[in-house]
């Protein structure tokens, strides 16, 4: 009997949600269609790094370990059939739509390229790569390696900085200026001077600008001043370790660290460029299926329709498993259903340390106390083991 070859491209949010979807129903698909299934994931990174908790966990061991921040994904797949899925350790180079091909070279656990240039079938297609920045310490840089080593030498060069700089002004630029501030602010025992850079008119543009003076006074409040309107052009890394920056305005400083928390994009290079939109996305329709290639999904970050951030993941995972589901059986009776947000609304939970906060959901603006219990407190980890096993 054939196999009908799914590939899911990445290992994040996205691709863990859709790719345990898939598995918990491939069983039952095959009892229904007589066809057989396999899922191999090519993917960057051997670890699930959970970023939600990013602004915490790069300044200090937390909730126990450095580790609990990155698990190998592995972990999560072992429930099922080894017929089932493959995880293949790779970097993907290319995407071939005539011939249905993805290209990749292999990696050692080390990130250390072991092959030439390979390619896989496919016969359903799921991207899923996500989006990367500046900084390894918000964003993936290939594997979670560049990122685990950002978070160990921000956590040892940490304690002897006396001067420290965070560069944006949306939620992860504030939300580490919060834990910062939190830890060697003013009213601490290790008081340090540190300032974040909105690089804008005020924090938290996706928000009404009262929640993001709000958020401006917290962190005044702890002793970390909040400079508007400017934006960093240049910086050189001297032999001291410190950094020397250049401002919009002209001026420069001498920071002892500089924690970039700004310009994130898709991770589509590899990607036609005839399958993007203008931002580097990749095109989809209502429901997340690429118009010009049949069988062939993007979800997560890299997507067209996607706004980013983990409330969005989390309500259109199941859609997207419903409509790979029905693509793949032929009967045509499962019908796709259309992807809409939960609400087009203000939808963001911003801790500002973790004993306070500001958010908005659904329009309504949240008590500090709230966003401090869903969010603030643990910076959600209880999710992290979750995503990766398929339970969020």
């Amino acid at each position: 009997m054939s196999t009908h070859d799914i590939v899911i491209l990445g290992a994040s949010y996205s691709a863990l949600g859709a790719g345990h979807g898939l598995l918990k129903q491939l069983p039952a698909l095959k009892k229904k269609t007589g066809k057989s299934y396999k899922v191999t994931f090519i993917t960057n990174s051997t670890h699930f790094w959970f970023s939600v908790g990013a602004p915490r966990a790069m300044l200090k061991q937390y909730p126990k370990d450095i580790m609990d921040s990155f698990i190998p994904v592995k972990t999560g797949f072992e429930q099922y059939s080894s017929e089932l899925y493959e995880i293949v350790h790779a970097e993907i180079t290319g995407l071939e739509t005539g011939k249905r091909e993805v290209s990749y070279k292999l990696k050692d656990d080390k990130d250390n390229f072991i092959s030439d240039i390979k390619t896989i079938h496919f016969d359903t297609l799921l991207i899923a790569t996500g989006s990367t920045g500046p900084s390894p310490l918000y964003s993936y840089h290939g594997s979670y390696i560049p990122t685990l080593e950002a978070y160990k030498d921000v956590q040892a060069r940490l304690p002897n900085a006396k001067t420290v700089v965070v560069v944006g002004g949306g939620s992860a630029g504030t939300e580490t200026a919060g834990e910062l501030g939190h830890l060697h602010g003013k009213k601490t025992s290790s008081p340090k001077d540190i300032s974040i850079l909105s690089g804008n008119d005020r924090l938290l543009p996706g928000l009404r600008p009262a929640i993001g003076k709000r958020a401006q006074e917290m962190l005044e409040e702890m002793g970390v001043k909040v400079e508007h309107n400017l934006r960093v052009k240049d910086s050189k890394s001297l032999e001291n370790g410190s950094t020397q920056i250049t401002l919009s305005d002209g001026s420069t400083r001498t920071v002892d660290l500089l924690l970039m928390a700004t310009g994130r994009k898709p991770a589509s290079s590899w990607v036609p460029s005839s399958l993007l939109d203008s931002t580097g996305k990749v095109t989809v329709d209502e429901y997340n299926r690429v118009p010009s290639i049949k069988g062939v999904f993007a979800a997560g970050d890299i997507a067209s329709n996607s706004p980013g951030g983990i409330i969005y993941i989390k309500t259109s995972t199941p859609i997207l498993v419903n409509n790979l589901l029905a693509e793949l059986d032929a009967s045509g009776k499962e019908k796709m259903k259309p992807y809409k947000p939960l609400t087009t609304k203000e939808m963001q939970l911003v801790p500002v340390g973790p004993d306070q906060g500001v958010g908005a959901a659904f329009g309504w603006w949240l008590p500090s106390m709230m966003v401090k219990m869903i969010k603030s407190k643990t910076f959600m980890f209880d999710q992290a083991m979750k995503t990766v096993m398929g339970t969020a």
